[in-house]
């Protein structure tokens, strides 16, 4: 086992228990004792809700390009992207690639369309986080925790900066290719004995995948019915996840606004964005329980529903995620997927 890779999760092991120790011990784990477990399980109800909705976004998005996949796919795909986004550098980072590869191999789409749907999920994904930031500022101000606004304005322009450079590279063929062909030379001057190999099947796929990718971003983008409704899915995606950090704290008893939830989860959530922490783990305990402590809830009930809610958003996924995957496997069941992938290398030949 690669120890390396372990220790970010053991970095994140070790900040919780060192806000434990900051919030008092005793005082934690006299909450944890009169926890409400039929609030928590409702809270544990209310994260799978908001993955259910999440699965039904993006299956209303593969439909739009007449992709035939199943929802059950669809929904194992994206359970199993939140393990790899959680033992990966920024939030939804490494499970995108494993969701395109996973639900390639289970239809007869291309590389290309299936992340045009992906693409196409995220951007949705983002129109409520960035309402609600921007709510979440205005709020922060009108409440008079003037850190906590400094620290979401700053969230907002960083965010909205990421959002609009990836908007005009993605809505380009051209800057696309540019954009992937420098990685790929990047890579080859750093490790050409394993990156050079692959070069030309790479240049191949990438000729033929790239304009599947933009074709399908703009049908997409056209079919306004599937847009409204992904849009409405996206809300209530996230309506369930301030749902459940509300339910961690009805479970311990502590009366918490909406308003306050919605700021906390906005600042954990774009921190998670950026976080070259794999899934942000430790950072967004600390982060949750200091922002919790601003806005006037007790160091060790902040504590223990941020530990809590992060068990149930962070470390259950892993678990369940594992799972998943140990019974699906990388390998796909049917060969069409294979099949898609040499259609497209040959479809790239043929049109050099």
């Amino acid at each position: 086992m690669d120890w390396r890779k372990a220790l970010p999760f053991v970095a994140g092991i070790t900040v919780m228990g060192a806000l434990i120790w900051w919030a008092g011990t005793e005082g934690v784990l006299q909450i944890l004792g009169r926890t409400n477990l039929f609030w928590l399980g409702m809270a544990v109800s209310a994260y799978m809700g908001g993955v259910l909705t999440w699965a039904l976004r993006w299956h209303v998005l593969i439909k739009s390009l007449n992709l035939n996949v199943k929802f059950k796919d669809t929904f194992v795909a994206l359970f199993v992207g939140i393990l790899f986004n959680n033992i990966t550098p920024g939030a939804r980072g490494g499970g995108e690639a494993f969701r395109m590869y996973y639900l390639t191999k289970r239809s007869d789409s291309t590389y290309g369309e299936m992340l045009a749907t992906i693409t196409a999920d995220r951007i949705l994904d983002l129109v409520p986080v960035m309402i609600m930031l921007l709510l979440s500022t205005f709020y922060a101000y009108a409440m008079g925790v003037y850190s906590l606004f400094t620290l979401l304005l700053i969230l907002d322009i960083l965010l909205m900066a990421l959002t609009g450079i990836a908007t005009v590279i993605i809505t380009s063929e051209r800057r696309m290719k540019r954009i992937t062909f420098g990685m790929f030379n990047f890579l080859e001057r750093l490790v050409p004995s394993k990156v050079k190999k692959h070069e030309d099947k790479f240049n191949q796929l990438v000729e033929v995948n790239i304009p599947h990718f933009t074709d399908g971003l703009k049908l997409v983008a056209r079919d306004r019915r599937a847009f409204l409704i992904s849009l409405g899915y996206s809300f209530i995606t996230w309506f369930f996840v301030i749902l459940r950090n509300y339910l961690v704290f009805i479970s311990l008893g502590q009366s918490v606004s909406f308003t306050s939830i919605m700021i906390v989860q906005m600042i954990a959530t774009t921190v998670g964005l950026i976080s070259i922490i794999p899934g942000g783990a430790g950072i967004i305990e600390a982060i949750s329980a200091g922002s919790f402590v601003l806005l006037g809830i007790t160091r060790d009930m902040a504590v223990t529903a941020s530990i809590l809610d992060r068990i149930i958003s962070f470390w259950l996924p892993l678990f369940l995620g594992s799972i998943f995957l140990s019974h699906s496997g990388l390998k796909p069941r049917e060969v069409k997927g294979e099949k898609a992938a040499e259609k497209e290398i040959q479809e790239a030949k043929t049109s050099s």
